[in-house]
Order: structure tokens, then sequence, then C-alpha cells
């Protein structure tokens, strides 16, 4: 039995262990209260007394039967109307056995005459028992179809969580290869002419992959981590590029613990590369901004260039990657813009509050 099985029965366990404890607890009440009752119409101790423990027994065994039979099977709501009709019917019936026990125990040790409506006691006994079992069925069967609705709830998080994850994973993974991809054909490139500048691009690699591996698995990380990586990123492209790629980056302080998305500053990152250097200019900057305004995080990536797409497109290269990534993290607390603005274009994210993990909690 592997750890799912055994989760599962300990859980069906304690929910069999809450039925039963509810079970003794309701029937011992009701026992106390059946024993007054009959007390009070039969003015004699010893009717109350026996009645009671010749009784009490009887529908505590009747209705624990019951709750097994029903136990085992499943509760579906296309059957809800036959399960009730069943029921009322098992419920008359249990009745009816209860009142006829009573009277033939009551004739039986001559507990003598009730009190009120003395030629009505079958009558009244089943009544009794009838609004018992009634109340107990209508009970047992709301605390049932809430745990199978409960049930089902939950069933549902999990599947959602599963795909939640499965979907970050592969969005993972299309970015880590692609930049590895890239990182390694501009090695292969400088190890003839600049073997130099191949060996120190390799340390950076290898600099970049681990971090790349030591936060695998985590759909977050603290911002001060994504900018160190970030800016290892941008050191291997700036000796590809020699002295045309420069950048400076203004980084608040107060934004640096708080998260975002894996590799969402390389990826702004690397699409201001690509388009920059599309410019065709000697030298181009990389503007790296972050600023906390409140429980706000805002990131803005700008490089030379003219926008060509509709202000505001998320559909351009990896960018799309980004967004679904930024969609799954920051369910409608996040938005994404690419602007041109004098002569340069803007890529700005901003992120409300905490991103939220595949299991549904705030990181």
């Amino acid at each position: 039995m592997n750890l799912k099985s055994i989760s599962q029965e300990f859980s069906r366990g304690e929910s069999s262990l809450g039925f039963w404890r509810a079970q003794v607890l309701g029937w011992s009440i009701l026992a106390a209260v059946g024993f007054c009752i009959r007390l009070a119409i039969f003015g004699n101790i010893t009717a109350a007394l026996w009645l009671t423990l010749a009784l009490e027994p009887v529908a505590f065994a009747l209705t624990s039967v019951a709750a097994v039979a029903l136990s085992n099977r499943p509760f579906r709501n296309d059957s809800i109307i036959l399960t009730f009709v069943c029921v009322a019917m098992l419920c008359a019936l249990a009745a009816a056995v209860l009142s006829s026990i009573s009277y033939f125990v009551n004739d039986w040790l001559m507990l003598g005459e009730l009190r009120v409506a003395p030629d009505n006691r079958y009558r009244l006994a089943f009544l009794y028992y009838l609004g018992i079992f009634s109340i107990w069925a209508l009970i047992y069967l709301g605390v049932r179809a809430e745990l199978a609705a409960r049930n089902d709830r939950i069933s549902k998080m999990k599947a959602e969580t599963r795909a939640v994850r499965l979907e970050l994973e592969h969005l993972r993974i299309q970015i880590e290869p692609h930049f590895l991809f890239n990182a390694l054909n501009t090695i292969v490139v400088e190890i003839a002419d600049r073997p130099a500048i191949a060996e120190e691009m390799t340390r950076r690699l290898a600099d970049y992959l681990r971090y790349s591996l030591d936060k695998r698995g985590l759909g977050a990380c603290r911002l001060d981590e994504e900018i160190e990586a970030a800016e290892t990123y941008i050191r291997i492209q700036a000796l590809r590029f020699d002295k045309v790629l420069a950048y400076q980056s203004q980084i608040d302080p107060a934004a640096l613990d708080m998260h975002l998305p894996h590799m969402t500053l390389q990826g702004l990152v690397e699409n201001a590369i690509k388009h920059g250097m599309q410019t065709g200019h000697e030298h181009f900057l990389i503007n790296i901004c972050v600023r906390c305004v409140g429980d706000e995080l805002i990131v803005e990536v700008d490089n030379p260039g003219r926008l060509h797409a509709p202000s505001g497109t998320t559909q351009r290269g990896g960018l799309s990657n980004l967004c679904r990534r930024l969609a799954l993290h920051y369910p409608d607390r996040h938005e994404f813009s690419l602007n041109q603005r004098d002569g340069r274009i803007v890529a700005r994210v901003s992120l409300r509050g905490g991103p939220v993990s595949p299991l549904g909690s705030t990181l």
C-alpha cells in the first residue's frame, strides 16, 4: 500500500471514528430524553427504565446498520430522490418495529397504562420514533452530502493544482534550454578568435546555471537573487558584444526582499538585448528600474528601438511565455505592457501582492 492509499484510509478512519462518537453521544442523549418522556407519561420509574433499556439499544443498532449500509453506496445527486424515498420507507419500518417492541414489552412486564391517551400507545410510540428516525436520517444525509461536496471540491482543487504545476514546469523548461542554447552558441563563436573571452563566458555561464539549478522547482524567487542572475546574463552577453552593450540599474532597496516568478527579470533583459541589437547602434544601453509602491512591485526594462507592434502587446517572442507565468502566479493582480518612450522600448511589469504557489497559497 502506497503513501497516498494510507493517507486515504487514515482519512476515512478519522471520519468513521467521528461518526461513531456522534452516534454514541446522540443516542445517549436521546435515551435520557426518552426516559424522561416515559417517566412523565407512565408516572412509573420502573416502566420508563425498562422501556428505555429495551428500545434505545435497538434504535442504536438499526441506525448503525443503516449507516454502514449507506456508507458503502456512493452519494449521487441524480439518485437523491430515490434515496430519500428509500430512507423514508426505512424510517417508517424502523418506527413500526420499535413501536411493536414497546407494545409487547409493556404488556409482558405489565408496566401499566399511559397517563396520556392510554388507548393510543402504539400510535404515540410510532409517531415518536418516526420523528426520531426522520431527524437522524436528515442529519446523516445532510452531513454525508456536505462531505461528498467537500471531497469533490478537494479533488477538483488537486486536479487544478496538478495542471498548474505541469504548466509552470512546461513554461520553465521552455525558458532554460532556450537561454542555454544561445549562450553555448555564443561561446562556440568566441573560442577560435577570442579564447580568453570564451573562457570567461564559460565561467559566468557556470555561475548562472548554478543559480538556476539551486532554484529549480521554485515558482518564485527573491528580487535580489533575480537581479544577480540577470546581471550575470548581461555580463555574458556583454563579453560577446564587447563594448557595444552596457547596462545600468536603479533598484529600490525596499523591493529587494519581495518575490517574483523565477527568471522574470532575465526574460525582460533577454528581450531588451535581442531587440536592442536590431537597432544597429554602435553602442546601446539597457536600463533596469525596479521600485516598490506600497504592495505593488514595478519592474521596467528599456532598450533603444522602435516599437512596431501595437502598444501593450504581449505576443512578442518569449514575452508570451512570461505573461502566461505571471497570470498563473498573479491571477488578476498583474499587468504587462510594451510602450514607446522617447526612442526607447519600455517593457513594464506590475505585480500586486505576493505570488501564488500552485497549491493556492501566497508565498
